[in-house]
């Protein structure tokens, strides 16, 4: 079964000015998208968009579309699904939770973790003596269990 593209690679690869052109187009496609899209894309996923194509083969500019193109790829559009899942799951969305409880407990944590949703911000570490030796103060009281959870929490250890 043939590629729907394997046309435009093997023109491409014939010509040292196209590969050129090929090389700072889909380099220029996959920078923007990680800049304003926040995905990764590679050259497979670049020589799907037309206006690419049309690019590298009349030394025209990149069309304004192209980005709408990056969108429409699948990959994309799951990865854009899944940033909006997370914020919405951040803002507490009723039914971006009631999605998330729907699954069992082993799959809502795992797609959590899916979704860049570890836990709670980051603690930051003491800004001064005195803070951190107010929380050492304040680990003495605690267990040992509890103490040594709370010092990697607070960044004491």
């Amino acid at each position: 079964m043939s590629d729907s593209n394997e046309n435009f690679r093997a023109i491409v690869a014939s010509d040292d000015k196209l590969k050129a052109r090929w090389e700072a187009v889909s380099d220029k496609v996959v920078a923007d998208a990680a800049k304003l899209l926040g995905v990764t894309l590679d050259r497979e996923d670049v020589v799907a968009l037309p206006s690419a194509r049309l690019a590298v083969l009349t030394d025209d500019a990149l069309s304004d579309d192209y980005l709408n193109e990056v969108k429409d790829l699948e990959a994309v559009q799951e990865h854009l699904r899944q940033q909006e899942l997370r914020t919405a799951l951040e803002r507490g969305e009723d039914d971006a939770v009631e999605e998330l409880n729907s699954l069992p407990r082993f799959q809502r944590m795992g797609r959590a973790r899916e979704l860049g949703m570890t836990g709670a911000a980051p603690v930051p570490a003491p800004t001064s003596v005195a803070d951190e030796a107010t929380l050492l103060r304040r680990l003495l009281t605690l267990s040992p269990a509890e103490r040594l959870a709370k010092a990697r929490a607070w960044g004491l250890a």
